[in-house]
């Protein structure tokens, strides 16, 4: 009942509503985090930047939000606030004064699928006169809502964004930038680990939160193995968390590979991936950065979940093996579906269609460097 009411006073205290086409300022709302989340959004910003490059936004969000879009060329502000899902009322002053700030009036006010609370939709109204649009638990609450759509994938669903704003979207797959620094502390890094030069396989071997996207540690071993015996150097991923997991498992695989888990940014994570040659992961985090450089990637992908929301489909470096679908998820599940062999023969696949060589490296490297930096320090 409350929600009516608002857009009733809304209506008779603030400016008349910017047609879409007519929209120069719009500002994003980005406050759900995991990383692949954060990834997923970044398709948006680009389509809409080739689409009407008139288009001024700007991003709120914090933590990996703002870590995933720091270097991005497709924003033109990037605005860091407190958590409006634990204190709104100090987020919408934050996002208040920067806006003023910055001189930046939104026409309009977008929220992605993955935004669907209550809160981000009330900062939206709070703190700008824009109209609003997008995805929202609270569609009286906006001027133009959209429904999700479960028939596309979570990044299809966050392009619809760009139709709010008469944009047909050409772009479809993530982009994650990094800067030359990161760019070089991540060379440092592969120097270090590879000192033979030798082709690179990347692995992601530690799944997200308390997901059942894990593999049973005695065939990744396999596959380290096979990496290994293959003449490529074997590279460990993750977060400062999964560094003892990571040392166990390597210790288990007679001590092959280097770990650099904890030792990058988002950012500098994706520099590496870049400058790696083929990529072994979980249905994780990490696994989007990857798609967004375009290194070539076996997924491992949980037969419980639907593969059309968040896995890379129909992308020709990727391979994606998974078991049959699935509705409930059994007892200690670890992929049992997906065989070591199936692995170690999609890696070689890959491997012999999409050799190591300078020339790809250099390739993913020049997509995603770029010169911006929207959070200075």
């Amino acid at each position: 009942m409350l929600s009516p009411v608002l857009l009733a006073l809304e209506r008779i205290v603030r400016k008349k509503q910017v047609a879409p086409a007519q929209v120069r300022q719009l500002l994003i709302l980005e406050y759900r985090l995991p990383l692949g989340c954060c990834v997923h959004l970044t398709p948006l910003f680009e389509a809409l930047k080739r689409c009407r490059p008139e288009l001024c936004i700007a991003v709120a969000t914090r933590g990996l939000g703002s870590q995933v879009l720091r270097h991005s060329p497709f924003i033109d502000h990037l605005i860091e606030t407190p958590d409006p899902l634990i204190d709104l009322c100090s987020t919408v002053k934050h996002l208040r004064h920067a806006l003023r700030t910055l001189n930046f009036t939104p026409d309009c006010v977008l929220t992605g699928a993955s935004d669907q609370r209550t809160r981000i939709s009330l900062l939206g109204l709070f703190a700008s006169s824009g109209w609003r649009g997008g995805y929202t638990q609270k569609p009286a609450l906006y001027q133009r809502p959209l429904v999700y759509d479960r028939t596309l994938s979570l990044i299809n669903n966050n392009l619809r964004l760009a139709k709010l704003l008469d944009c047909t979207p050409q772009i479809k797959e993530p982009h994650v930038s990094f800067s030359q620094s990161d760019a070089e502390a991540a060379a440092s890094l592969l120097r270090q680990a590879n000192p033979q030069g030798n082709p690179i396989v990347i692995m992601v071997t530690a799944n997200s939160g308390g997901q059942s996207t894990g593999w049973h540690s005695d065939r990744f071993v396999q596959v380290i193995k096979a990496a290994h015996t293959r003449g490529c150097t074997v590279v460990y991923v993750g977060t400062a968390a999964d560094v003892n997991p990571i040392e166990a498992l390597s210790q288990a695989a007679n001590g092959i590979g280097t770990s650099i888990a904890g030792k990058t940014t988002v950012t500098q994570l994706a520099a590496v991936l870049a400058m790696s040659d083929v990529m072994v992961t979980l249905d994780t985090g990490t696994m989007h950065v990857g798609r967004a450089t375009g290194v070539p990637m076996v997924v491992l992908g949980p037969s419980w979940q639907k593969p059309l929301e968040w896995l890379p489909l129909g992308i020709e470096n990727v391979r994606i093996l998974r078991g049959e679908d699935r509705d409930t998820v059994p007892s200690n599940y670890h992929l049992d579906e997906i065989s070591a062999d199936s692995v170690i023969a999609a890696l070689n696949e890959l491997l012999l269609k999409y050799p190591a060589s300078l020339k790809a490296r250099e390739s993913r490297i020049q997509r995603s460097l770029a010169n911006v930096d929207h959070l200075p320090r």
